[in-house]
């Protein structure tokens, strides 16, 4: 392969205390997990969140410590929706639980390579929408949809408003992904990867 991937090792956990802290129904919600900052473009879902007509919610979960700005103006967008919901940091199994009862995964980043929660959220079983950055498109091969990132929030929420009118293509989409991670980015895949190249590299 051009290069090697993470692998995931995620729980699988059914509805319990995290979403009922929270207020949620399992596979009745669309999650974001990333650091707050700009260039994970968050404010992409929150306005594309805002514009669209259902009753599933919006769960952002994450923070930063030095974007107190831009955090402010993720909330001040959502203020008014209800529906919109910024949890803070989720470790252990608490974040497990968000990911394995999410309906629709979205991965907003313009920046960086293979993003930890992306491939988490496929082996959780998320239908997912990310950025169109080539990295984000690698990952998720035909297992997923990608959004016109330099658009923005208004192509994610035609990606959005066609899923969510198409609950048995979210649910082929989440099964796609859900087959893809545990083929490509398991932990056993990566380290025969590693093993494979370094037999090619003592060899010569």
């Amino acid at each position: 392969p051009p290069y090697i991937p993470y692998g995931s090792d995620v729980e699988i956990i059914p509805p319990g205390e995290t979403l009922k802290r929270f207020g949620l129904e399992a596979k009745r919600y669309v999650l974001f997990v990333g650091r707050l900052v700009p260039e994970n473009c968050a404010h992409h879902l929150v306005e594309a969140f805002r514009g669209l007509d259902t009753d599933l919610k919006c769960v952002i979960v994450g923070d930063a410590a030095y974007a107190d700005e831009y955090i402010a103006s993720l909330k001040a967008k959502a203020q008014d929706d209800p529906r919109i919901m910024f949890t803070g940091y989720v470790f252990g199994k608490g974040y497990h639980e968000l990911g394995s009862n999410a309906s629709i995964f979205v991965e907003t980043s313009g920046v960086g390579g293979t993003h930890p929660a992306l491939v988490e959220a496929m082996s959780h079983g998320s239908c997912i929408i990310t950025n169109d950055t080539p990295e984000n498109l690698e990952t998720i091969g035909e297992a997923g949809f990608g959004y016109q990132g330099k658009i923005g929030a208004a192509d994610l929420q035609k990606r959005l408003k066609h899923l969510i009118e198409n609950p048995d293509m979210v649910t082929d989409y989440a099964q796609k992904a859900q087959a893809r991670a545990q083929t490509v980015y398991t932990w056993e895949s990566v380290t025969d990867a590693y093993e494979k190249l370094f037999y090619q590299l003592l060899r010569k």
